[in-house]
Parts: structure tokens; sequence; C-alpha cells
């Protein structure tokens, strides 16, 4: 009865609990093999393990890289009818809990006209792998920033939910079964290796324009080109009601040392609650994916926003630590 999705809810801290020990490996093989490389991080959920890096490695040039905020200007881009490089959203907050701030087309803000076509054209500014579930007029008004598609786990919980549990009940899904059936066709392709074309299915994943989001950040960074692009790092500040030293996603100058994040200092008031909940919630399962404690995972799950219940956390939390044993040797004792 709580929503299962891969980088959100119980689903994302267990994907980071998987990951996050694999991508420390990788950090000690680049200290011995190219201590002075950047590392272009995508794999998900994105903010948490660069949250992770950042603060329980020595490893500073990490930068954590989502295809969403990429994706959110080619939907203004469409929605306007305008070319993409001639739009710019200022985002902040998280990853996968993103806000735009402001819209600027040529240089001048539009985001009230944005957020009047949002209504009608959501689609647009959806993902792949997320239901179109329309925002009302009134939340877009009341809210003053452009949302993401995965605002819709959290602002329209119930109806999405509901779209879950239909599509299980009626088809006997779930988002996992799903993401299973799209990656053993993707495997399939890719093992011809004359394939010249991109698989359909990558924007099933929700994996389109991350081509484009890296391969910019990368350019950037080579070439000092002093852009400005969304990416997940350290906060230093900018936005003032998180930790100094937390990862958070935000529009940052992108200089050859690295990126610079934008000085935000606020969010929308609406979003500054959620957002403080959503980084407890990462520094939390940060400190269980490295110490294999079961209290330290216990009060991650119940922290968060789609948990939120310590009777159906402790199910969840026991029920995906005996299904992804082999997954997680830290928890070696725990489980056992």
């Amino acid at each position: 009865g709580i929503m299962g999705q891969e980088t959100n809810g119980a689903g994302g801290m267990f994907k980071a609990l998987r990951t996050i020990p694999v991508i420390f490996d990788i950090i000690k093989d680049c200290e011995d093999l190219c201590p002075h490389a950047w590392i272009v991080n995508f794999t998900n959920p994105a903010g948490l393990i660069t949250e992770a890096v950042l603060n329980h490695t020595s490893w500073s040039r990490f930068i954590g890289v989502c295809n969403l905020p990429y994706g959110m200007e080619v939907g203004v881009s469409k929605i306007m009818d305008v070319d993409k490089e001639r739009i710019r959203i200022h985002m902040a907050g998280l990853n996968h809990m993103v806000f735009g701030l402001d819209v600027f087309l040529d240089g001048v803000s539009i985001k009230d006209e944005v957020l009047h076509k949002m209504v009608e054209h959501s689609g647009d500014m959806n993902m792949k792998n997320i239901m179109d579930q329309p925002w009302s007029s009134e939340f877009l008004t009341a809210l003053r920033a452009i949302p993401c598609a995965y605002h819709r786990y959290y602002f329209q919980k119930d109806d999405m939910l509901n779209h879950m549990l239909k599509d299980y009940n009626e088809e006997g899904k779930t988002r996992a079964t799903e993401v299973m059936e799209v990656e053993a066709s993707l495997f399939e392709k890719y093992q011809n290796e004359s394939l010249d074309v991109k698989p359909e299915e990558l924007e099933k994943r929700g994996g389109a324009y991350y081509s484009d989001a890296a391969c910019n950040l990368i350019a950037s960074i080579a070439n000092d080109r002093k852009d400005i692009q969304v990416v997940n790092t350290k906060n230093q500040g900018a936005i003032t009601f998180l930790p100094y030293e937390s990862a958070v996603e935000i529009s940052c100058l992108i200089t050859k040392d690295g990126p610079i994040p934008l000085t935000t200092n606020h969010l929308p008031l609406a979003a500054e609650g959620i957002v403080s909940q959503l980084k407890s919630f990462e520094r939390l399962t940060v400190k269980a994916a490295i110490s294999g404690e079961y209290n330290d995972a216990f009060i991650a799950m119940v922290t968060n926003p789609l948990v939120q219940s310590e009777t159906t956390g402790r199910k969840v939390l026991d029920a995906l630590l005996l299904a992804h044993e082999k997954h997680l040797p830290q928890f070696k004792k725990v489980i056992k």
C-alpha cells in the first residue's frame, strides 16, 4: 500500500543501499588510477549518491547528473514552440525534488506564461516512466514555481498510488517488473554488436537526454566554458536552510575547477518542508549504507515521506533486506 518506484521511497532507499558501496569501490580505483579526474555520475539515486561521496569519502571531484532538468527545459521549449537553446530554467532543490524558480526565454523571464500553459500541456514536461497526472491551475499559481515530474509522488500521492494499485490488480505489474522487462529487452538488443540506433526501451526507463546532459557537462569542464547547467554538487550555502556541505541539485556555473552553485537563498515556502525532510532521509540512508546497522536503516525508512509509518516501515524494511541479501554485504549480520 505504499509507492513503489526505483529512485523514490523504499525502492530508492534500497537502490542507494546497494549502490553506495559499489561507488565507493570505484572511487578507490580512481584514487589509484586517475586521482585528478572528475567523476560524472548518473547512477541513481544521483543526489543521494552525491551526498554519500562528498561527505563520506575524500574524493571531491564528483558531480551528479540527472536528465530531468534538461528534459524540463526541452518541455518548456515545446510548450513555447521555440528552440531549446533559447530556454533556461533556474533550478534549485534536490535530485527528483527540484523546482524551477524562474524560466527565461532569451534572458527574459516568462515564468507566468509557462505556468499558465502548463495546465494544458503538463504532458510535455513529464517523464516517460511517470504517469501524466495534470497539475491544477490553483496548485501552480500557489506554488509559483515549475514542479518536476517526480513531485507527483508527493503532491499527488493518492492519485499516483491508486494508479499503481490499478496496474497491479489488473495486470499484475509493478514498476519493478516493468523495469525488469525493459532491461531484459535492452540487454538482448545490446548483444548485437552492429546496433547503431538508440533502442526505444531507453525512454521507457526515463533515460532520455542523459547523453546530452553528460556530454554538455564534460565539454564545459574540459573547455572552461563557464556556462550554466543544473547538476548535483555541494550546497556551499546556495540554499540557506540546507546544510552547507549537503548535496543539492541546482543551477551552477560550470568551470574547469568544477561547478559553482548559483545562490538561491530560498525555495517556495511549500517546498522547504518536503525538501528538508528528504535531505534528512538522504543523510540517514547514507549512514545506514555505510554502517550496515538495522536501526540506522529503520529510522531512514520511517523518515521517508512516502513511508512515514513505523509499522509499515518495519515490514517493508525486513522484506527488502531479505530480498536483496546478495546485494547488501554490509547487512550480512543483520539479515542472518
